[in-house]
């Protein structure tokens, strides 16, 4: 009887040990890019009247239906969004491909984020 118990101990801990979830392990890398006005912003100009605006927008809507954009929001002069990448450099690279990036319209800043908190906004 206290092999047959023994057995079924080990049996449930082998199986708790296969049933962990390693999604946080493998999961892709948080990045928070802000973006400024670059050197070539017209003051003089509403946002949607600046050159490269429009593809701007194009390129985050592409992120966003990619999956790579979680959330993004504006306060002050300063743009935001989380963006999902496998490494800093992919996250670079997803952001320099902007050609308001490129032509200075827009500066980009993008830091590593971490969260130790998954909330939720709605």
């Amino acid at each position: 009887m206290k092999t047959i118990f023994v057995t079924i101990i080990m049996i449930c801990l082998a199986t708790v040990g296969f049933a962990q979830d390693t999604t946080y392990q493998n999961a892709t890398q948080y990045y928070i890019v802000l973006y400024t006005l670059g050197e070539n912003w017209d003051t003089s100009k509403q946002p949607q009247e600046q050159l490269y605006f429009k593809e701007h927008s194009s390129h985050l809507s592409e992120l966003r239906k990619s999956k790579r954009i979680d959330m993004g929001g504006r306060y002050s002069d300063t743009g935001m969004i989380l963006l999902k990448a496998k490494d800093e450099t992919e996250a670079q690279n997803l952001i320099t491909k902007d050609i308001a990036i490129q032509n200075k319209l827009f500066n980009a800043a993008v830091f590593p984020f971490n969260p130790f908190y998954k909330g939720c906004v709605e």
